[in-house]
């Protein structure tokens, strides 16, 4: 049996605290250790030199130019994290910028991309309501906002006309809400164009997850109102009628959710490739992308279906609202069969034809 000496058994004794310091001085001298920065620490910093700089003049522009500013430098920090994450990134961001000088911030909302983007506002008889609309968008630096007043007999026109940014367009006879936006898609040229309509004034914030869907590589980015429509013995016809679609042509994923409802986001190439005339009808201008090859998914969730304001057209059960949708969904399934099989992708092994 072997013997354990005394020096075997003596152990190292621990560097001293100041030694150990200074190797860990030693190593992040020599960029082997770094220190962990939060995301909206730096954010905060950068804009904070944004600030100092000089470098984004005041005025009108200022949002916009630091806008440009912002959209480099996010791309930089190289966070793809979920919206929330950018958002308290580019809260922070700009509360550094205005924290050089002193000013209150702003409510503003930056966007993740360095492509243009634009809205388009559907507007009939909602006096009470579209300045609220408008507002939101204004704390966006958007492009242009492009805002379709038709059929009104309030203060419709006059409310939107108080908008120093946005191009109004009115027609004195209704237009319904999709040929508005096939309208306002076509006048307009940036590279993403949101669609939402005055009677429901959506928070800015939401509506950064549409652009940074359509930002990082969607075509169309659809408002996902999965959560909000309940079990399928709940669901009226309409409601059924959108999965239908959307399983015909091969995408049961998008469940009940369509181009029929808003917040939307398309892209220039969206709405070139579909047409501007086809996005007077949802469901065929949804089912010419899915067909064209086009991503089409998701850009985030606002429940729209309970702030719905109610209207004579879409209260009750056959009205006419409901029998408008019916006839877009029964269009776009005919124009479907057109471009595949008459029987779309449901098989007809069932039946021995050829015995009648």
């Amino acid at each position: 049996m072997s013997r354990v000496t005394p020096q075997r058994r003596r152990k190292r004794k621990a560097a001293p605290i100041r030694s150990r310091r200074r190797a860990a001085a030693g190593k992040r001298k020599h960029g082997r250790v770094k220190k962990n920065t939060s995301l909206k620490t730096r954010a905060w910093r950068l804009g904070r030199i944004a600030g100092e700089s000089g470098a984004v003049p005041g005025g009108d522009d200022e949002i916009r130019e630091l806008q440009k500013r912002w959209a480099s430098e996010y791309r930089m920090l190289g966070n793809e994290g979920n919206n929330s994450g950018y958002i308290e990134a580019m809260n922070a961001y700009v509360e550094g910028y205005f924290s050089a000088s002193g000013r209150k911030p702003e409510n503003w909302l930056l966007l993740p991309t360095e492509q243009s983007v634009g809205a388009v506002v559907m507007a009939m008889n909602e006096e009470l309501s579209l300045a609220s609309a408008i507002e939101e968008l204004e704390r966006l630096p958007l492009h242009e906002i492009v805002i379709i007043v038709n059929g009104s007999t309030d203060n419709s026109l006059t409310r939107a006309r108080t908008s120093g940014r946005a191009v109004v367009l009115h027609y004195s006879s209704p237009l319904g809400h999709d040929v508005g936006r096939a309208i306002g898609a076509r006048v307009s040229v940036s590279d993403i164009m949101l669609f939402v309509d005055a009677d429901i004034p959506i928070q800015g914030e939401k509506l950064l997850s549409f652009i940074r869907r359509t930002a990082g590589g969607l075509d169309v980015a659809l408002n996902d109102l999965s959560p909000f429509i309940g079990q399928f013995d709940m669901r009226d016809e309409v409601t059924i009628l959108k999965e239908f679609l959307n399983r015909s042509v091969g995408r049961p994923d998008l469940t009940v959710n369509s181009m029929t409802a808003v917040p939307h986001a398309l892209t220039r190439r969206a709405i070139e490739t579909i047409g501007a005339a086809h996005l007077a009808v949802p469901p065929k201008a949804q089912a010419i992308a899915l067909k064209s090859g086009l991503r089409v998914d998701v850009g985030g969730s606002v429940d729209v279906i309970t702030r719905n304001r109610v209207r004579k057209m879409n209260t009750g059960a056959g009205n006419e609202m409901i029998h408008l949708i019916i006839g877009d969904h029964l269009e776009a399934l005919e124009w479907t069969m057109g471009k595949q099989e008459p029987r779309l992708k449901y098989v007809d092994s069932a039946r021995m034809r050829r015995l009648t």
